[in-house]
């Protein structure tokens, strides 16, 4: 051990400039017990940190200080440090860190890397002037982007092949073709699709008789898996708008109870129009007939459907809509005892199954009477045209397009694409492709290939390209990062003049995009990013022991209010220390369940809810959290404990060592998951990791695996029953109390999930949960995650100083050379 030490020693007095005896004493009597030698604890050794720090033990120095100025080095019960003591070991290490970063060049902070498909399809949108890239789903054929721990941001995971390229071209073409026209304009016509035209879409492999549940006055759709068509009108013929007249109205909205329906009292029944891959809702009342109008744009061979869209009608038996007809027996018995008499005695022995079960829901398929709507008609006039082409193809290439005029029609085009000024020299092969194909496919069928040419190009597909000067790659970061598309020529002209040159500046435009949605695209996706809402269902909870969760899509209700919390945090630009222990949170009725709250209004609807219990509120008490950490049937404290530290607290522990043998424990006498980790804890190597990780995850077992409360675990056994027959084994209960207290290295201790959140209001820990935030953010942004830890923190220090408010702290993240320093070669 002394060897170990008296290395370090020698080598930081030979590479400290202004060495502290004092420092290097305190590290000798406080932290070389346990960290030298053979088998250091934690799998960590003084002698990682060689004579101060590199590129390759940085982490460490950075770790160290972190660990040190939160207490839990050394550990509370160990720990003979003073205040002052304390307060010199952390300027010695944060000294460290700094002269190293002060020394070394700065990696690039923002590499080139591909579009991910969101940007992709934004970006197409923004470049060809239309809002939508077309409801025939010409991005269906893309790969899906592979995750980095929840970013579709992260350069590395964005590869680039040939084969992107060529789905890339497709994509593109498929676009185009509804964008771009040639030939005659179609003429227009008129369909009315009536109760007959009206019929249920046929799933079936085999023929069989239409199951159209029709009338004089139209069309009900009972099933919310089934789909409506009409004859008249099964796809678009033409790209161009139509005009879509639909008459619906609500039936039987409230004759049996909301309990059996699994649709909220003061939730519209909704309709929702299928449009090949996009869809539009309508919410019918009972009574009169509605009518509906829309004008949509509709892209050749988009399909046209209807259906009953909501989470409601899986409350019977295993989810399946046919155990819904069991409701009309339950009611009829109770509210119509002649009809049910009738039906049991003349109509059941005509059934071909379960003739001698009246309860059995193929009898009472005629008598069922739960929400559904009904369509009357439904009329589409189109295709309709102000002009000849369409104003979309007047607005990207003009009316009468010639190839003699390609560079000037295609010069704003690969502006918008490239997202900066484009040379006449950069054009003139693309020019020159447009000129060849001008004899074979005219003059708009060649600009067109030009238009392909521009969009298959590096500089559209790739971001942060070194040929960009630098206000053009801010601005093109600062749009990808609030709005995931290409910067408009207003954001391009405040970077080139200097109008987002400060702290200042950079807040209010920041205010300026909340506050026109232009900043949506973040308040939705960087949360979903930053949590790993993809991984929700990864496991999802048994639907035999959690039926409410599968059958009321509690996992989409979790995700809204991860969503709807964020949303208002941002806009009401709260700390953010808030977001983690905050009393108050989003839900709506189906959430109100699982958390078992009382007076919330009876429908879908997620409005703010403040909690008194101290339990939940802020993103520790969501079920989003707990049951996307949790396992199908049983929760683990270890897997909620890991994500608290990696997600909130930006703390990532060590992976168990890959040269250890590690030997299994005796567990055959635990009975909970405690006892288990315990009894796993008594290898000395795994000991040392487990202290430091296991008080961040016992906290939450009094929450299961969707989230709901429990003060017990139920303990199922079996064991032969003596009072039956010789050999019958019975199944049999016991509860056993949960213990949600722990105590940390630190000392800090807390008894249950209520103290637990108190601890994590600590200067330390919301110092923590801030950083976490800025390094998770300038992941999302850059591509990257940051290296420099000197950069960050003075983030944090200017967040502290704005209180920790959110849009504060987003400015800051923009304004630090982390984001601001490019790779651009440009200049401005």
């Amino acid at each position: 051990m002394n060897r170990y030490f008296s290395y370090l020693i020698l080598a930081l007095a030979a590479s400290v400039a202004m060495p502290c005896h004092a420092d290097l004493s305190l590290i000798k009597q406080h932290c070389s017990k346990c960290h030298t030698g053979p088998e250091p604890k934690g799998d960590f050794s003084l002698h990682d940190l060689r004579s101060s720090a590199d590129a390759e033990n940085v982490d460490h120095w950075v770790s160290c200080l972190e660990r040190v100025e939160a207490g839990e080095m050394p550990p509370a019960k160990h720990n003979r440090m003073t205040d002052e003591e304390k307060s010199a070991l952390n300027a010695f290490l944060r000294k460290q860190i700094t002269r190293y970063e002060s020394q070394i060049q700065r990696p690039n902070q923002t590499p080139p890397r591909r579009l991910n498909n969101r940007e992709f399809e934004n970006s197409l949108c923004d470049v060809l002037l239309i809002d939508h890239v077309g409801t025939h789903d010409p991005l269906a054929n893309l790969l899906g982007d592979t995750l980095h721990d929840g970013f579709d941001t992260h350069g590395e995971t964005l590869g680039m092949s040939e084969f992107h390229l060529d789905q890339y071209v497709t994509a593109v073409r498929q676009v185009l073709d509804n964008v771009v026209f040639t030939g005659d304009r179609p003429a227009s016509e008129r369909s009315r699709n009536g109760p007959k035209q009206l019929q249920v879409v046929d799933t079936s492999n085999r023929s069989r008789a239409d199951r159209t549940s029709r009338s004089d006055e139209g069309v009900d759709i009972r099933d919310t898996r089934q789909r409506i068509y009409c004859k008249n009108f099964v796809r678009a013929p033409h790209s161009g708008n139509y005009r879509i007249t639909v008459r619906a109205k609500a039936l039987d909205r409230h004759v049996y109870r909301q309990d059996q329906t699994g649709i909220h009292d003061d939730d519209p029944l909704t309709l929702r129009m299928h449009l090949g891959n996009g869809n539009i809702d309508f919410n019918l009342h009972e009574g009169e007939l509605q009518e509906f109008e829309s004008n949509l744009w509709l892209a050749e061979g988009t399909p046209l459907e209807f259906s009953h869209h909501t989470d409601g009608l899986r409350m019977i038996g295993n989810g399946n809509f046919k155990f819904q007809y069991r409701i009309a027996h339950d009611y009829l018995k109770e509210a119509d005892p002649q009809l049910y008499e009738r039906v049991v005695t003349e109509e059941v022995p005509k059934s071909k199954f379960r003739r001698d079960n009246p309860s059995h829901w193929s009898h009472w398929v005629d008598y069922w009477q739960g929400p559904r709507p009904l369509i009357a008609s439904v009329t589409i006039e189109g295709p309709l045209y102000e002009s000849w082409p369409p104003q979309r193809h007047v607005a990207l290439i003009g009316q009468k397009p010639d190839v003699k005029d390609a560079a000037t029609i295609l010069a704003p085009i690969a502006e918008r694409a490239w997202r900066r000024d484009v040379t006449k020299t950069e054009l003139e092969p693309i020019v020159a492709l447009v000129q060849s194909q001008q004899e074979s496919l005219g003059d708009v069928g060649a600009i067109k290939e030009g238009i392909v040419a521009v969009l298959a190009s590096p500089s559209f597909l790739m971001l942060n390209p070194e040929q960009s000067s630098p206000h053009n790659l801010f601005a093109t970061k600062l749009s990808y990062l609030l709005g995931s598309t290409a910067p408009d020529q207003t954001l391009i002209g405040k970077a080139k003049d200097g109008r987002l040159a400060s702290f200042d500046a950079v807040r209010e435009e920041l205010k300026r995009r909340l506050e026109s949605h232009q900043a949506d695209e973040f308040l939705r996706e960087f949360p979903y990013a930053w949590l790993q809402l993809d991984r929700i269902n990864f496991m999802a909870p048994d639907v035999d022991r959690y039926p409410l969760y599968e059958k009321k899509a509690i996992s989409e209700d979790m995700v809204r209010e991860v969503l709807a919390f964020f949303r208002h945090a941002v806009e009401h630009n709260r700390p953010l220390p808030e977001l983690l222990t905050a009393d108050y949170s989003f839900v709506n009725a189906d959430l109100a369940k699982v958390y078992e709250l009382e007076n919330v209004p009876s429908d879908s609807v997620h409005r703010k809810y403040v909690f008194d219990d101290g339990r939940r509120g802020g993103f520790l008490g969501m079920g989003a959290f707990l049951t996307l950490t949790a396992d199908t049937l049983n929760t683990s404290p270890i897997h909620r404990a890991i994500y608290v530290m990696e997600n909130f607290m930006g703390i990532h522990p060590a992976p168990p060592p890959a040269d250890v043998e590690i030997k299994e424990p005796d567990i055959r006498s635990a009975t909970t998951i405690r006892e288990v980790l315990e009894a796993h804890q008594s290898d000395a190597t795994c000991a040392a990791c487990h202290q430091n990780i296991d008080p961040f995850g016992y906290a939450f077992e009094n929450f299961d695996p969707i989230g709901a409360w429990r003060d017990e675990y139920i303990d199922v056994s079996q064991s032969v029953d003596p009072s039956g027959p010789p050999g019958k084994r019975k199944q049999f209960f016991s509860a056993i109390p949960i213990d949600a207290s722990a105590t940390f290295l630190s000392g800090a201790q807390y008894q249950d999930i209520t103290d637990f959140r108190e601890l994590m209001k600590s200067d330390v820990n919301q110092k923590r949960f801030v950083r976490c935030f800025i390094t998770k953010l300038l992941t999302y942004a850059n591509g990257i995650e940051p290296e420099n830890f000197t950069e960050v923190e003075a983030i944090v220090r200017q967040s502290a100083d704005h209180d920790y408010r959110i849009v504060e702290t987003i400015a800051a993240v923009v304004d630090s050379p982390l984001f601001r320093e490019t790779n651009a070669r440009g200049s401005d």
